[in-house]
């Protein structure tokens, strides 16, 4: 066994510290039983951290898909669509406020015993001696260094030019910014989110049934209640896997909990999708199938390029029958990209002070950023996952949004539209950015493909086409 990175060179080294990084977050989510301790595991207070992690994830988890609103229990992502299409304003507010339950798991009553401040203050601690991962995938991607927080700022700064006009309840927000949904959620009824994005797919060059791709994404107990995707098996393990022609890739796995259906759940079911054909694509050694987590922006990116053609009126008329205008898309595009913006301002804020009251944090980036009156009464921010069991992961959807904008507009650049079906889409893509796996560096990948370093330039192009 090779216990010193120095023992190998060159792209070896690289492979080594790729399985190791990998290996070391996989301990961290569960460690392995029996296994001997080493001078590099984590130290009591962090391992106990982990344990109440763990513990308040699955608290979250129960929370979520126990919503009870006038005699209905629903999930999470239901309440937060129904808030995009629900026409009475007082029900809307009784809608957000049945969420309060979730809330209430997550931060309890916002004071010093709040389970999430129990665990920021482990994560602040653990940033200030190793770094933040935020600034890791920033710096993934080849932002750099120091500039993401100003580009968030510069990215609200474009919003309030184009969104909403006046100050807005926090109920009110998701339906100001939904008018797409309410056009067009009747035309995506849960039945059709699978057949939709199957065909879809099938009309880039990626046919999921080709490509082994697998969902569960129908209500049943105990599922994760976050939607994630990954592979399972060890098909690309296989030493003697050609570079060229017959190749076994690991099966990819889409879950997620749909019980309605609706042009947000369309959207992410096809983000998920974006992250399996990425996972099939991968043709490389066994040592670059896996990605360090300073590529999760990355890897969120490569999705959001196909989550976002939902939202472009073309894509809708083609796939839908109707389409909204671009003032509608560009809402619901950004709307909820906005609000990752502050998600991500309030990790970077709260692991900078971490004695500071979340609900403040989180009103006064909501407020300044998106025009929303302040409820610093209420934990409204406590609704994602990632919160819990990913410190600094919610960046990675802004980060990615920067990437889906350079990438999408250098995808139409070379290649044209391709909302109505293009069969080398896939191939194209996937030989740019997703063939090498984790064998070359995303920020590598991304100058090559782009002809330049990534900026948020594209996508504050595309949040300006709606003026």
């Amino acid at each position: 066994m090779l216990d010193d990175v120095e023992t190998v060179a060159g792209d070896d080294a690289r492979a080594l510290e790729n399985m190791r990084t990998a290996l070391a977050v996989v301990d961290e989510l569960e460690p392995t039983p029996s296994v001997r301790a080493t001078a590099g595991e984590a130290p009591p207070e962090e391992r106990a951290a982990a344990r109440a992690r763990a513990r308040l994830y699955a608290d979250y988890g129960r929370a979520a898909e126990s919503i009870r609103f006038r005699g209905e229990t629903i999930h999470r992502l239901t309440a937060l669509n129904r808030l995009a299409t629900e026409p009475d304003p007082t029900t809307r507010r009784q809608l957000f406020e049945s969420m309060t339950s979730l809330w209430h798991a997550v931060d309890g009553d916002g004071d010093d015993s709040s389970p999430y401040r129990r665990l920021l203050r482990v994560s602040a601690a653990r940033w200030a001696d190793h770094g933040s991962p935020i600034d890791a995938n920033a710096a993934g991607l080849g932002l750099s260094a120091g500039s993401f927080e100003g580009a968030l700022h510069d990215m609200l700064a474009a919003w309030r030019s184009v969104g909403p006009s006046g100050r807005i309840e926090p109920w009110d927000y998701r339906y100001v910014v939904g008018a797409a949904a309410r056009r067009l959620d009747p035309l995506v009824p849960v039945g059709e989110l699978q057949p939709l994005n199957d065909r879809y797919l099938a009309a880039l060059g990626a046919d999921p049934t080709g490509l082994r791709v697998s969902y569960d994404i129908l209500p049943r107990p105990d599922r994760p209640p976050v939607a994630t995707a990954f592979t399972i098996a060890m098909g690309a393990w296989a030493a003697d896997q050609p570079r060229d022609g017959s190749w076994t890739p690991r099966p990819p796995w889409v879950f997620a909990t749909y019980a309605e259906g609706g042009l947000g759940n369309l959207l992410e079911l096809l983000h998920e999708s974006g992250h399996a054909i990425q996972a099939a694509a991968i043709r490389t050694r066994p040592a670059f199938l896996e990605f360090p987590d300073a590529s999760s922006a990355f890897l969120e990116g490569t999705a959001d390029v196909l989550g976002w053609d939902v939202d472009e009126p073309d894509w809708q008329r083609r796939w839908l029958g109707d389409g909204a205008d671009r003032h509608e898309a560009v809402m619901s595009r950004y709307g909820a990209v906005m609000l990752d913006v502050c998600w991500a301002l309030f990790e970077i804020e709260l692991h900078r002070n971490p004695s500071r009251r979340p609900n403040d944090v989180w009103t006064e980036l909501t407020v300044d950023g998106l025009g929303i009156e302040p409820h610093p009464e209420w934990s409204w921010w406590a609704v994602r996952g990632q919160l819990i069991d990913g410190p600094g992961y919610l960046a990675n959807y802004a980060l990615s949004a920067i990437m889906a904008a350079a990438v999408r507009a250098r995808i139409a650049e070379i290649r044209g539209p391709w909302f109505g079906g293009d069969p080398g889409w896939y191939p194209f893509v996937a030989d740019a950015l997703f063939v090498p796996g984790a064998s070359r560096p995303p920020a590598e990948l991304l100058e090559s493909f782009l002809g330049g370093p990534l900026t948020p330039e594209a996508l504050l192009a595309d949040l300006r086409r709606s003026g």
